[in-house]
Formats: structure tokens, sequence, C-alpha cells
């Protein structure tokens, strides 16, 4: 048989000098599989990289087709290939965390924070129904540092210390790993604290973008022969935090998180169960970090326009695979569950009876069933299949509101109270239940050659049905999972589920000291699920009064069905130039447009390039990177999105290991202290000297960062 290509592939971030060329080599000599492959995940390793923010989601921005929403320093969105949001499943050690925050201030991947984080992976491409539910947009996991079993009976203490530093917002991580282990039992426990300023850029002050965050983890393992056993529990609490692209900011998120899994693995087959949830409660406010409302002619005006909002989700899950190796392949069944609840309620602090129930007892539910199969057709062909069943349920509560607190018999309070009160009469006379049954399915079919080529093509149907914020925000408000184009939404309590068609095209071509990745791919969405313009005459006079009083933009945008087609291209390459010298490459290109109208989808990614050189010394590393985006000028009428230009950022870090078990990184992000705006950071919704209100966020300045790390 020809030799195969690794199905898990190792990427690299600027800071790393190993040559991308070596990597693959040492990994064609452990990591084979049996059936004819490409390379189908990237794959970042924090043992192998430097990562100076404190957000997971930044990682992305390295990887073939991703990138990130940044509404703040620790609210990251996962993007790929034009899709985000709900669109991408993220997994954080086996576990699915739907966040407390309806304006997704807690994304999944804020719950995986980088002193912790020990990969971060995503799936180039076709996402396998077995990766998880409702994959439409692709599938990303984070898995944590957990520590390792020993080979002897003797108990053996471990452990891991991070520190790291950074200049660009004083930001400082300090956190440390601990574990007791034998060969079957481990005991382990890990603890950390992060906290920063405002952060800087080349013309002043980003506010507020400050934020404190602690973790506190404790696990227990236990291996045996055949099986395996692990549960683990997690406090994640975020204090004050800045999302300066967002209405308002965070005061806290307190989660509980909880998982367990076992593993038992005889002969031909493999089966493992997982179970894991999360309760989650968050405040937030448009007052406490950023400049308190002061639009208004009277101070009593102003106080009257104080919000605070507080949230919480409760969510837990399943997962039971079972896999059965054969001798040209295998098989892998599996039935998962997924079921969440969601409460926000917005108050006033200065006025007491003021209230609006943004969301109650809403409840979105998912239970699937999948088989999928892995084969070798020849010596030559592989072929990859299966097809998953999610059956969606999903309802919510009833909701009122008060927006008279002082129980005025006429004037602006009373109109908009009357008609808050028309909008939760109509939400509340519907059948607000809605259940789904989609069904998704996939096929990718891998050729070697005999000159270095792997072919490869892909063909899938993924489904998504909608969001609790798509279907059930009742009343004109921008919670809306993290959109941030600064219009007010409502939902549709009957939307049909996203359909898209998906197809790949690509190649491996790995000759000697050169090796280049492309990928190719068109998706076509039905009933895509976006906001235009809304025909609730209710909502829309609502939006206007807001508007007239200075909060929030008229004209309301309602999540409809519509129709969208995604097409693009990514590449991976590298070239081993010398034994110590690397030249890598990382190219991404997508167009997001709508089929039934004549506009582009909004907050899709620029066309981005990725150039780094890598230097391996004796006992150290260095990488030079180039960091290009071309300008964004395919933008959403409709989200009233605004252009940008393109822009290049050099970057520079190198690696000195101390000692064996210690090794220090220093590095400089954007070291020519380049102005530029970032498209994917959305726009200022926060009072700022140094920012017009609702103009481009500015990209960061330059940054001087460090990070130690010793292993004990």
């Amino acid at each position: 048989m020809k030799s195969v290509v690794p199905f898990l592939s190792l990427a690299l971030l600027p800071a790393v000098a190993i040559p991308a060329a070596a990597i693959a080599q040492e990994q064609r000599s452990v990591q084979e599989i049996i059936v004819v492959g490409v390379r189908d995940t990237h794959t970042i390793v924090t043992d192998d990289t430097l990562v100076a923010p404190a957000d997971t989601a930044q990682m992305l921005r390295m990887m073939p087709g991703a990138n990130i929403n940044k509404n703040g320093e620790l609210t990251g969105i996962a993007q790929y290939r034009g899709m985000y949001g709900d669109r991408i499943k993220v997994s954080v050690d086996g576990a699915q965390i739907s966040g407390a925050g309806p304006n997704s201030m807690d994304a999944p991947l804020s719950y995986a924070p980088v002193a912790l984080l020990q990969s971060l992976t995503i799936n180039r491409g076709i996402a396998p129904v077995s990766s998880g539910q409702e994959t439409i947009g692709g599938y990303v996991e984070a898995q944590t540092y957990r520590g390792e079993f020993t080979n002897s009976n003797d108990f053996t203490f471990n452990g891991r210390t991070y520190l790291g530093l950074q200049s660009v917002n004083e930001g400082t991580v300090a956190s440390g790993f601990f574990s007791l282990a034998n060969r079957d039992h481990i005991f382990r426990g890990f603890v950390m604290n992060e906290s920063a300023n405002d952060l800087d850029f080349p013309g002043g002050t980003i506010l507020p973008t400050e934020y404190e965050r602690e973790r506190f983890d404790l696990g227990y393992g236990y291996k045996k022969g055949a099986h395996e056993f692990s549960i683990d529990v997690a406090r994640n609490n975020t204090g004050d935090a800045g999302t300066p692209s967002l209405p308002m900011d965070i005061r806290s998120i307190d989660s509980d998180l909880y998982r367990s899994r076992y593993n038992w693995t005889a002969g031909d087959y493999s089966f493992t169960a997982e179970i894991f949830g999360s309760d989650n409660t968050h405040w937030m406010s448009n007052f406490h970090l950023r400049r308190p409302p002061q639009n208004s002619t009277t101070m009593t005006d102003d106080a009257m326009r104080f919000r605070q909002t507080y949230a919480v989700s409760d969510n837990m899950g399943f997962s039971l695979k079972l896999e059965q190796f054969v001798a040209n392949g295998s098989w892998q069944y599996g039935v998962d569950g997924h079921f969440t609840e969601h409460d926000a309620q917005i108050t006033n602090p200065n006025a007491g009876p003021f209230y609006i129930d943004n969301f109650n007892g809403t409840t979105r539910d998912i239970l699937g069933v999948f088989a999928e199969r892995s084969l070798s057709l020849s010596d030559s062909l592989g072929l990859d299949a299966g097809v998953r069943f999610n059956r969606v349920s999903a309802d919510a509560g009833n909701i009122s509101a008060n927006l008279n607190p002082m129980n005025m018999m006429m004037g602006m309070p009373v109109m908009m109270n009357n008609m808050a009160a028309m909008l939760a009469n109509q939400f509340n006379s519907q059948d607000l239940s809605h259940q789904d049954n989609n069904v998704d399915w996939f096929a990718r079919l891998s050729i070697a050659t005999d000159n270095d080529l792997t072919w490869y093509a892909g063909a899938a149907r993924k489904t998504r049905s909608a969001s609790y914020q798509e279907r059930y925000l009742w009343i004109p408000m921008e919670a809306t999972g993290g959109l941030a184009d600064g219009k007010t939404y409502i939902g549709t309590p009957d939307l049909d589920p996203e359909v898209a068609h998906e197809l790949e095209l690509g190649f491996d071509w790995e000759a000697g000291n050169f090796n280049l990745y492309p990928r190719f791919f068109y998706k076509e969405v039905s009933d895509y699920i976006q906001g235009t313009p809304s025909t609730n005459m209710a909502a829309n006079q609502f939006s206007l009064m807001m508007s007239n009083m200075g909060m929030g933009l008229p004209d309301p945008l309602q999540f409809t069905n519509t129709e969208a087609n995604f097409y693009g291209m990514d590449i991976e390459s590298d070239f081993e130039i010398t034994d110590r010298i690397t030249l890598r490459a990382i190219a991404s290109i997508v167009r997001g447009e709508r089929d039934d109208i004549n506009d582009d989808l909004y907050r899709v990614s620029p066309d981005n390039l990725i150039l780094a050189l890598d230097y391996r010394g004796n006992n150290w590393m260095a990488s030079l990177e180039s960091i290009n985006y071309a300008d964004q000028d395919r933008i959403s009428v409709t989200n009233i999105e605004q252009a940008t230009d393109g822009y290049s950022i050099m970057n520079l870090s190198a690696l000195v290991n101390i000692t064996e078990s210690a090794e220090l990184r220093i590095g400089v992000e954007n070291m020519l202290d380049e102005e530029y705006l970032d498209h994917l950071s959305a726009y200022s919704r926060a009072y700022n000297p140094d920012i017009p209100m609702r103009s481009r966020m500015p990209g960061l300045g330059r940054n001087f960062y460090s990070r130690l790390m010793w292993y004990f």
C-alpha cells in the first residue's frame, strides 16, 4: 500500500521556528492511518507556538480559511469560510458550551483560556458527521492541558507554570497546572489569574477593553486495562471586561462547568461515553466601564437610559460513540444530545419598576444519531462517508415589559410602553414551540498517485436550525449573538432550518522539501437566516421612537429565511530552504453573497495572506512574519456595513531554551506600529475621545510580549 497522508497535521504560529517539512516527516512516521486520506485538519499546539492575547479564538487567524469576529478582548467569535457564530460547532474537551450572553460575550472558545489550552484544531473543509451536531459552518475543537499517567505504580508530582506579559494593554497572566499521577490514577488541578488595562493603537486608546479573569479546575482520571475514566469540574469567572463593539460591557460571567468521559477499547472495538454541562450567570451594563448615557438635556433623562442585563443559561449534553475497526477501515456509530435553556432580563438601576423580559424560558434541544464509514477501496483510493439525523426542538415562555416605571399618564414613556405591550401580546399569542427534523450527509474521496499527489473531492448536505435569538427576540434589540452591526432585530418563531449543499476540491502535494495543500469550495445555502427589513409595523414604530431618543438606529431588521452562497479557496504551504530555514505561507479567499437580492453578506473576512520565514538554531528559534489583508469593499448594504482598506503588518518572535524544562519566548507584533482598521472588529459603540462613535474599530498598535513556561 502506498504511503498515506497523515490524518492530523500540525500547524504553526509565527513564534514557531521548527521547519514545517521536518514536522510533517515526523508525523508521517507516527500518525499513519489505514484509510488513504488527506490533510483535513489544522492543529495548533500551544507548547509549539506563542500566543500573546488572552482570547484563544485569536489563534484562528493563523489557520487557512479561518478568522475571528472580535467584539472585545475576551469575546472572539469563530469564523470559517465566511460563516460564524452558531453555524460553527465548537467543542471544548468534547463539551459544547452554550454561554449565558445573548450577544455571545462568552463565546465558546472563551471557556478554554490560552494559559490552559493544549491544542486548537479546525477541520479543513467538510466536517464529518461524527464531529458533532450542526457543523454547517465547520468544526473547531479545543483541548485543554490535563496531564498524563506515568509508567510506574509510584505517584509522581508534576506540573507546568505559564507566565505571560504584553505591552499593548499591560496584560499579565499567571497560571499553574499540578498533577499527582501513577500508571492507574491522576489527580489534577489548575489555577489562573489574568488581567489587562485598555488597549493602545497608533491613534490613542480603545475604550473600554480592559479585562480580568480567574479559572479553577479540579479533575481525576483512572486507567486500567481496556478502561479509562475521567471527571473534571471547573469554575470560570470573568470580571469587568470591555466589549466596545457591543452596546454593553461585561460586569461578570460566573460559570460552573463539568464533564465526564469513559472509554473502553478491546480488540476491534472502541466505545466512548461523555456527559457534560454548565451553569452560567452573566451581568452586563452600559454604564460601569464605558461613559454612562449623556445625550439628553437633563440628568433625569440620562438616568432613565441606564441599562443592565442579567442573563443565565443552563445546558447539558451527552455523546455515545462506538467504533468498529475492520480489515479495510472502520465503522462509527453514535447518539448525542445537547439541551439548553436561556433567560435574560433588562433593568434600570435608577428605576426599579423598569424591566424588559428579553428572553424567558427559551429552550433549544437537539437529539442526534449518526453512522459513518471510512474505508480503502484500493491501495490508492480512500472513501469517507456518513449520514446524521438531528431532531431540534425549541420553545419559549411568555414575556412582558414595563417601560413606564414612573406611571406617567402621557408622553414618550407611555407611547413606548403601549407599543411594547402590543409586541408582547403578538409574541405571546403565537404557538412558540417548533420542531425540525434535519438530515446531514457527507462523502469525500481521496486518490493517491505516484507523483507525491493526493487528490481530494468532497460533497455534503449540512443543516442548522435557528438560534434562540433568531427565533424568539420579540422586541427590537441588539441581542443578536454578537453580530455587532448596530442594528436592532426581531425574531421569527417559525423559521425554517438552513440547508447547505457543498462541494470541495483540492490536493496535497508533498515533494521532498516542498508541501502544498490548496482547497477550493462552493456552498449554496437555502433558507439562509439573515436580517431583512422588518415588516412589523409595531416593531418599526418602537425602533423609530428609540432612535429619536438617541438609543439606537431606526428601521429594525427581522430574521427571515433568504438564499445565500459562499465560495473561495484557501491554501497552506511550506518550503524547507535549508535544514535550518523554512518559508511558510497561508492564503484565504472567501466570498459571501445573497442570492435573493444583489447584496453581499455581512462581516466576511477580507482576502488575506500570511508569509513567515523561520530559522532554527541549536537551542533557539526565530520567525519573521508578514500579515497582509486586502481591501474589503464587498460589504452588506442591508447591514449598513463600512468598507475597509487593506494593510500589512510585520511580526517578529524568538524562543530560547533556558533549560530542558524551561523556555522563554519573546516577540513583537505590528513592530512598525502600522495604523489600520480591522474589518472583523465591527464598530465603536462606546464613547471614546480617540475613536468616533460607530466608526470602524482600529487595529492594535505595537505590542511587545513574552511567555515563560516551566515544566516540573
